[in-house]
């Protein structure tokens, strides 16, 4: 059933203006969800998860985003309209999904309350034929839900509830690098450098890295080195910022194989200069882990 579907859905130029493919898209979202609660072991191996996501969602919330931005577009008020309602929309599905999956598998999530509670009960406990998935299966599928949850409130600018999303995601599934690297787009919108870095660090370091954080990686360490503050290493003394954007141009050129006799220099700035800062407490904790978790990548990936 999902293959005509996802084909009229793919061969579509105007989503948004034909109502056969918006009827076939809403048809493939159906048959999905039920796939991933029939045989999930199934579902995962076939990548229903992320067919689910581009071609139910995706595509169109992209599509919606290029034409609210356009100011030459007439109806760029629609669009915007219809966006804001579409993503309400995807909020609405992925938490019904995350509470399908869970009350399914009986799953007991420390931050998600039972169904139960409020009086819930499954249609899936009726079904006979249910294929019970691996633990880890159903974890990931939880961690599925919650990513992209966390990507449907940062396309809204709600990025304090995307990260609570992120790090559930994380807290789920620490092996899996994807919710990592939406925690570095998150710090890439808030202007912090070193937590971007590190997040991005984080998402390849792990045993299931997220293939697009190692560019994202090479892309950041690169824009480091052009910072206009060249000869900052020059300073006597460095305040907190400074030494971090020191830092990651160190950073950027271990990772490039740069200059070694620059990289010398920036060593030798950051050396005489941390304890200083330390001791005046200019770098939280939290800071100077991030600063650690990363040296240690160099150290073993360069």
């Amino acid at each position: 059933k999902a293959e005509p579907l996802k084909d009229k859905i793919q061969r579509c130029k105007d989503l948004l203006n034909d109502n056969d493919a918006w009827v076939c898209q809403q048809q493939l979202q159906k048959i999905y969800q039920h796939v991933l609660i029939l045989d999930l072991e199934y579902a995962l191996d076939k990548k229903v998860e992320q067919e689910l996501w581009n071609l139910g969602f995706k595509n169109c919330i992209a599509l919606l985003q290029n034409q609210a931005k356009d100011r030459k577009n007439p109806k760029r008020s629609e669009s915007q309209a219809m966006l804001s309602w579409y993503l309400e929309a995807a909020s609405g599905f992925y938490l019904t999904l995350l509470q399908e999956i869970c009350t399914a598998f009986d799953l007991d999530l420390p931050f998600r309350r039972k169904g139960y509670i409020y009086g819930c009960i499954s249609p899936w406990k009726a079904v006979e034929k249910l294929s019970t998935p691996h633990k880890s299966s159903c974890f990931y599928a939880c961690q599925y839900c919650l990513v992209h949850l966390g990507d449907i409130a940062r396309y809204r600018n709600q990025n304090r509830q995307a990260e609570l999303f992120y790090r559930h995601a994380v807290s789920l599934s620490p092996s899996s690098g994807q919710p990592y690297n939406q925690l570095a787009l998150l710090e890439a919108s808030r202007g912090d450098k070193l937590g971007t870095v590190f997040h991005y660090v984080r998402s390849v370091a792990v045993k299931h890295p997220f293939p697009v954080a190692t560019s994202n990686l090479e892309k950041i360490l690169s824009s480091a080195l052009n910072d206009n503050l060249s000869n900052i290493h020059e300073k006597p003394k460095l305040n907190a910022q400074e030494y971090i954007i020191i830092f990651l141009k160190l950073q950027g050129l271990l990772h490039n194989l740069g200059d070694l006799n620059l990289a010398k220099c920036y060593v030798k700035s950051l050396s005489g200069t941390l304890t200083a800062l330390v001791a005046t407490e200019s770098f939280n904790s939290w800071r100077l882990i991030q600063m650690l978790v990363i040296n240690l990548y160099t150290l073993h990936h360069t």
